[in-house]
């Protein structure tokens, strides 16, 4: 497992780092508009001697935020694009009631 640092991905994206570091200062969740509290994490895997890092934790939803999860859900979005046959189609049903998959 290869751990990144802060300046590793820095240089890696910088188009996105300072977007990532705003949304780190925000004290509201994205996902339910909760209050956002800092934590420290411990990574026991990192191969650095710090192994501690800073996070931010919703107490209301329990959604857990540092650079590298909010980087991880930028590019999976990014590489994920909806088809248009992937939304459910309305079915006709011999009722006469419309029933979606």
């Amino acid at each position: 497992m290869q751990t990144l640092t802060l300046e590793a991905m820095r240089t890696d994206h910088p188009d996105v780092f300072h977007q990532l570091m705003n949304q780190m200062q925000q004290s509201h969740c994205s996902r339910c508009g909760g209050t956002m509290i800092e934590e420290t994490c411990m990574d026991i895997f990192s191969d650095y001697e710090d192994f501690q890092f800073q996070a931010k934790h919703c107490i209301q939803c329990g959604d857990v935020i540092d650079p590298f999860i909010l980087l991880n859900r930028l590019l999976k979005n990014q590489t994920e694009t909806p088809a248009l046959n992937s939304f459910p189609q309305a079915r006709p049903r011999g009722n006469g009631l419309v029933m979606t998959a």
